[in-house]
C-alpha cells in the first residue's frame, strides 16, 4: 500500500500539484501502479509530506466517524480509502492551497526587502536558450561587477525569492533571472517582484504548447518581459528568430529595442577542436567553446548587454575567453575508443532540436548516432513537430535510437518517409534499455548525441 500511496503522490509532485494534470497524468501512467519503470523517485519537500500527513488525517477522521457503526463499516472505509486514495490527496490538496498562497506571498515580499534599489536586474525570457544567454552574459559582466545569477530550474516567482533569502549577497551589483514561463501571467507575476531594468529575449517555439495551446499565446506570455519591464529598461531581441521578429515591436510601448543576430558575424567550427572562431566588428576574433551556432548569437548578447553596462573592450574580450559550454546543453564529453558525446539532454524544444541536428551534420569524418524519446508538450503540434524531426535526422544520421513513447512513431515515420532503412533505426522501451545498448552500438570515432530525457510525467 505504502508503494502505490507514494506513487500516486509523486505523480502529483511532478505536475507542480496542478489537479486536473495530476488526475489525466494518473489514468494515463497508472492508476495504483506505473505501467512503465519509473526514473526518479518522491522528494520528501514539506508541502508533499503535508499532503500525505493531511490526506491520512481525512481516513483517519472518516474511520473514528463510523466506528459505532461496526467493524465491517471500519474495513470498507479504509478499503475504499486506499482505493479512492487519489480523491484524499485532491481534497488535501485544495485544503492546503490558501495557506500556500499566503505563504507564498509571505515569502515573496520578505525577499523583496533582500534587494537594493541600486541592483540592477537582468530578465531573460524565452522558449529556448535562457540558461546558456544567462551563463554567458554572467561570465562577461563579471569581470567588472559583482553578479548573481539563479540557478538552474530556478525560475519562479516562489523559487526566485527562496533562492534570494537563502543565497542574499549584499555585495551584488548585478542580478540575472531566468523567466520561466507555463501560463499566462506567469511572467508578469515575476516582474511585480522583480521588474527588470534590462530584457533579453531569446527566442520563441512551441515548447509548453500542450499547456498554453497556442504559440500566440506562448509569445505573449514571454513578452510580458517586455509588457512589465520597468518603463526605461532596455530591449535585446533575438533577430535569428521569426517569431520574436514577428510580434516584438507592439510589445514596446514607446521604448527602443536593440537585436542580435549570429548572422552579422563570420564565423566557422572546428570539428576537432570543439569549438566556433569568429569575429566581432571593434573587438576582434574570438574562439568559443560552445557548440551550438546559436551560442555565437548569444555571446553577441552578451557584448550588447555589456556595452550598455559600460564595459571596456577589454573586459568583454577577457569574458568572452572565459566561457565555457553548460552542462546537457550540447556539452561535449570524450568517451572511449575516441567517441565524441554530445549531452543535450535538457534540450526540449523544436528549435533546439533543429540546432542538434544541424550540429551533428558538422561531423563529416565521424559515423553520427542521435539517440531521443522525441520533444515534450508539443500539443496539436506533435505530429508534424516529430515527423519533420524524423525527415531532418534522415539526411543527418547514420543510426537513429529511439526511446519508445507517444511521440516516437511519428519520428520513425518521418525517417521512412524520407526513405530512411529500417535497418538504422533501434527502438527501446527504456531510456535504461537505450543506454544499455550503446556498448554493443558504437564504434571508435563515433559522434554520438543525446536530445533530451523525458521525466515521468510524460508518455
Amino acid at each position: 500500500m505504502r508503494i502505490f500511496l507514494s506513487y500516486q503522490l509523486y505523480l502529483l509532485q511532478l505536475e507542480n500539484y496542478e489537479l486536473r494534470r495530476f488526475w489525466l497524468l494518473l489514468f494515463k501512467k497508472g492508476f495504483f501502479y506505473p505501467n512503465q519503470p519509473l526514473r526518479k523517485d518522491i522528494v520528501w519537500t514539506k508541502k508533499a509530506f503535508l499532503i500525505l500527513i493531511l490526506s491520512l488525517a481525512l481516513i483517519v477522521a472518516g474511520g473514528v466517524a463510523i466506528y459505532s457503526l461496526g467493524a465491517i463499516y471500519l474495513f470498507t472505509l479504509l478499503l475504499l480509502s486506499v482505493a479512492f486514495f487519489p480523491i484524499y490527496l485532491t481534497v488535501s490538496t485544495l485544503l492546503l492551497l490558501p495557506a500556500v498562497l499566503i505563504i507564498k506571498k509571505w515569502i515573496i515580499n520578505k525577499a523583496k526587502g533582500v534587494i537594493s534599489q541600486n541592483v540592477k536586474v537582468i530578465g531573460i525570457a524565452g522558449s529556448y536558450g535562457k540558461t546558456t544567454t544567462k551563463e554567458v552574459i554572467k561570465t562577461i559582466l563579471k569581470q567588472r561587477y559583482e553578479v548573481s545569477a539563479t540557478p538552474d530550474s530556478v525560475n519562479t516567482p516562489l523559487g526566485i525569492a527562496k533562492w534570494l533569502l537563502d543565497h542574499r549577497d549584499k555585495k551584488t551589483e548585478i542580478l540575472i533571472i531566468e523567466m520561466g514561463e507555463h501560463y499566462r501571467g506567469d511572467i508578469a507575476e515575476l516582474c511585480t517582484f522583480l521588474p527588470p531594468d534590462l530584457v533579453v529575449i531569446t527566442g520563441i517555439s512551441e515548447a509548453h504548447l500542450e499547456r498554453m495551446g497556442s504559440l500566440r499565446e506562448i509569445s505573449n506570455t514571454i513578452f510580458e518581459a517586455i509588457d512589465y519591464a520597468k518603463k526605461d529598461a532596455t530591449i535585446l531581441v533575438n533577430k535569428d528568430d521569426e517569431n520574436v521578429m514577428a510580434a516584438y515591436e507592439s510589445h514596446l510601448k514607446g521604448r527602443k529595442a536593440t537585436s542580435y543576430s549570429s548572422k552579422t558575424v563570420q564565423k566557422s567550427f572546428d570539428t576537432d577542436k570543439l569549438k566556433w572562431n569568429f569575429k566581432i566588428e571593434k573587438f576582434g576574433e574570438f574562439d568559443l567553446r560552445m557548440l551550438g551556432e546559436y551560442s555565437v548569437g548569444t555571446v553577441l548578447a552578451g557584448v550588447l548587454t555589456a556595452e550598455i553596462l559600460g564595459l571596456n573592450k577589454g573586459e568583454i574580450a577577457k569574458g568572452i575567453s572565459e566561457i565555457e559550454p553548460i552542462p546537457h546543453r550540447l556539452f561535449p564529453i570524450q568517451g572511449k575508443g575516441d567517441v565524441l558525446v554530445i549531452d543535450d539532454s535538457y534540450n526540449s524544444n523544436p528549435k533546439g532540436a533543429d540546432e542538434a541536428v544541424k550540429l551533428l551534420s558538422r561531423f563529416k569524418t565521424r559515423r553520427k548516432i542521435y539517440i531521443t524519446p522525441g520533444i515534450v508538450e508539443t500539443g496539436s503540434e506533435n505530429k508534424k513537430i516529430h515527423v519533420q524531426l524524423g525527415k531532418k535526422l534522415a539526411s543527418v544520421a547514420d543510426k537513429v535510437i529511439l526511446v519508445k513513447n507517444s511521440s516516437t512513431p511519428y519520428i520513425e515515420r518521418g525517417l521512412e518517409e524520407a526513405g530512411y532503412s529500417k535497418e538504422n533505426i533501434s527502438t527501446f522501451e527504456t531510456a535504461n534499455e537505450a543506454h544499455n545498448s550503446l556498448g554493443s552500438i558504437l564504434l571508435p570515432n563515433d559522434v554520438i548525441l543525446f536530445q533530451n530525457d523525458w521525466g515521468d510525467q510524460y508518455l
